[in-house]
């Protein structure tokens, strides 16, 4: 009876117009939560692989100073000193 009472008020045509935009509202806020789920599940994965990328990078210079001590080769010592201080991080 409400919406009746409004309609006689304020005319059809324009109580026919808040419902649509109230369902326009209802189904972007569904988009919207929807979409910020899947954005949450991505920064996860991101933050996932961003840590195994960090092993992998620490290892890879594990193997590199293992290889150039067994083959008599100079070691870099960039690389240790950047692989011994976390702190020294590389901005490219």
């Amino acid at each position: 009876m409400e919406f009746l009472q409004f309609a006689t008020d304020v005319g059809f045509p324009i109580a026919a117009a808040c419902v649509g935009m109230y369902f326009v509202f209802l189904t972007i806020k569904f988009l919207l939560d929807s979409v910020l789920e899947k954005i949450k599940s991505l920064i996860g994965i991101i933050k996932q692989l961003d840590k195994r990328v960090t092993a992998m990078s620490e290892d890879i210079v594990k193997i590199d100073v293992l290889m150039t001590e067994t083959l008599d080769m100079p070691i870099e010592k960039e690389k240790v000193a950047r692989f011994n201080n976390p702190q020294e991080k590389r901005i490219d």
